[in-house]
């Protein structure tokens, strides 16, 4: 099953162009999408802290993971061709969330979504998989 992690500045991508990260993520292949922890609390402080638009786009964000995580709990079988979004409790010790998304990624050799330049050179130099925003408009693999 092809799986997939996500960083933080990927969950602005709803809010910010209006693109379904988790439906572009499904067109792509990938049937397991793993949000960190370390994320998902990186992002709950971004949409307190933030202002205007990047808020909002935060906020779109936010729930969006939640309507994807509460819809994968409250069902006893995965649907065929559905992906599984789920949250990943990783050890965070001192690493910052873009060390843990490249740690976990090795691991579990899952591909990485990110638009942060920066984790995306690393997770190459890694041989990672990285899914981008193409066009403001859809999701692609390099």
């Amino acid at each position: 099953m092809k799986e997939v992690l996500v960083d933080t500045n990927a969950l602005f991508i709803p809010g910010e162009f209006g693109v379904d990260i988790f439906e572009e993520l499904e067109r792509l292949g990938y049937r397991h999408i793993i949000v960190l922890k370390a994320v998902m609390n990186e992002l709950d402080r971004l949409r307190r802290e933030l202002k205007g638009k990047d808020k909002r786009a935060a906020n779109v964000g936010y729930s969006l993971l939640l309507r994807y995580l509460q819809h994968n709990a409250s069902e006893q079988e995965q649907i065929p061709g559905r992906c599984k979004v789920t949250l990943n409790e990783a050890d965070v010790g001192e690493m910052n969330t873009d060390e843990l998304i490249l740690e976990v990624a090795v691991k579990r050799n899952a591909a990485v979504l990110t638009i942060d330049e920066p984790l995306k050179r690393k997770l190459t130099k890694a041989g990672i998989v990285t899914v981008y925003l193409r066009g403001k408009s859809r999701l692609e693999e390099s």
